[in-house]
């Protein structure tokens, strides 16, 4: 009886595998191709029109725009192989075992913070204020910048320590290796770090921004440029909570459940959740493009830049002359 038991929730468990395997997949590739494109996009629009040097919240774009694409080529890349494919890197290489995940929280957690920075600059340019205003300039943005970076560079060094490729019964393992410093990235970094403190922050700064940008006043009194920004800063805002929070639900889940006893079909189920939760907290690295193509003015910028890059490339073609020349008398 106990055997054809396991052999229903083996087959169970076989089922559930295979039909969260392809939702998994597609969506991964949708993410990988949507984003890497879009990102490249990015950098041509920011590139050719040059707003990241006379504004802090083009500048923080920009600078994110090279994170994320960083994140899907090797992040997200890496993850379809693993789910996908059944092709782990880091069960096979020590060295890629303990820079991979590092270098991807430095990545991310630059991102989320150039997000956060992202919402507080619309806030304060859309100020009533004209001093909180005046607060939102490329100078304080370069230092913030270059500030994030170091900063989570440093916070990730004990991670490149305490990761390692071990041997657990015949089988190499990629964990880390301490205790106390894997607890701290599950309960900390994980979930708080890239999940609730940017949704709590961007959602308080996004609505107090969207309460500035009623006021017909404020809004006279804005650029062009800077209307353009606030609504591109809020339509991100809008893709990281879409992608985010069911994220952050599952991550509530699990710390919630982690001492509770479970099954080996509840197990198997959770792992999959987990594994395409992964893959769906993506999502903000590859919909920046289609977030700032919501603005109009961003979109004719856009056009603008691929038909000079269409246009360089023609004029750029070499032709052959198939011109006779004449007899010299």
């Amino acid at each position: 009886m106990s055997s054809s038991n396991n052999t229903s929730i083996t087959l169970a468990i076989l089922q559930i595998q295979s039909a969260f395997r392809y939702p998994s997949l597609i969506l991964g590739f949708i993410l990988l191709i949507g984003g890497v494109l879009g990102n490249i996009l990015n950098i041509q629009v920011f590139i050719k029109v040059r707003n990241y040097k006379h504004n802090a919240c083009s500048l923080y774009m920009f600078v994110r725009t090279f994170i994320d694409l960083y994140i899907l080529l090797a992040g997200l890349t890496t993850r379809i192989l693993t789910t996908g494919f059944q092709t782990d890197f880091t069960l096979i290489n020590r060295i890629w075992c303990k820079t991979r995940l590092g270098l991807s929280n430095i990545n991310s957690e630059s991102t989320y913070t150039l997000i956060c920075l992202q919402a507080i600059d619309a806030f304060m340019c859309s100020s009533p204020s004209a001093g909180v205003r005046q607060k939102s300039n490329n100078r304080i943005a370069r230092y913030l910048v270059i500030g994030t970076l170091c900063f989570w560079c440093i916070h990730e060094i004990p991670y490149f320590i305490f990761q390692d490729l071990v041997i657990v019964g015949g089988t190499p393992i990629c964990i880390t290796t301490n205790t106390i410093y894997a607890q701290y990235r599950s309960y900390f970094t994980a979930l708080c770090i890239n999940t609730i403190i940017p949704i709590i922050v961007i959602s308080i700064f996004g609505y107090l921004t969207v309460r500035h940008m009623k006021t017909i006043a404020v809004t006279r009194t804005l650029s062009s440029l800077t209307r353009q920004t606030i609504s591109m800063a809020l339509f991100q805002i809008v893709a990281v909570l879409v992608f985010n929070g069911p994220n952050a639900t599952w991550l509530i889940y699990s710390a919630i459940t982690t001492n509770v006893v479970k099954d080996t079909y509840r197990r198997a189920v959770e792992q999959l959740i987990a594994s395409f939760a992964a893959t769906y907290s993506y999502g903000p690295y590859a919909s920046s493009f289609y977030c700032y193509c919501l603005s109009k003015r961003f979109r004719n910028q856009l056009m603008v830049s691929v038909k000079e890059v269409v246009g360089g490339i023609r004029t750029n073609q070499v032709f052959p002359n198939t011109q006779r020349s004449g007899t010299r008398t």
